[in-house]
């Protein structure tokens, strides 16, 4: 699996250049402190708002994290990556404004991360 990761990045795929109009299938993947309900349904939307993406899913996990599956166009993976972690970091601040001060803030357990999967 390709983690993605800056801003300006040559990807390759099976040691070939992809071509600009390659479809590549993401995987956000982030871990929560708690699960609020309807959260991971407002990160996904947030992901799916953005230009070029299309067949968003949240997928199993074998682990405690999520995966939250979408594609995109070759050309658009690093900005898709970076506006899907920038989607997350918001629907977490919307959620945390919301709560009181005496409730616990859901954080992240760990850095989000997009990854290139097969």
């Amino acid at each position: 699996m390709t983690t993605i990761k800056g801003r300006s990045l040559a990807l390759e795929a099976g040691g070939n250049m992809a071509e600009s109009s390659d479809i590549w299938k993401l995987h956000l993947v982030y871990q929560l402190s708690q699960s609020p309900p309807g959260f991971d349904e407002d990160v996904l939307k947030k992901v799916r708002a953005i230009e070029g993406v299309t067949s968003v899913a949240v997928v199993p996990s074998s682990d405690a994290s999520t995966h939250l599956a979408f594609s995109t166009r070759y050309s658009q993976v690093v900005a898709a990556a970076n506006e899907a972690k920038h989607g997350l970091q918001e629907a977490l601040d919307a959620h945390n404004a919301t709560l009181g001060w005496w409730q616990r803030k859901v954080r992240l357990m760990d850095e989000s991360a997009v990854r290139k999967v097969a």
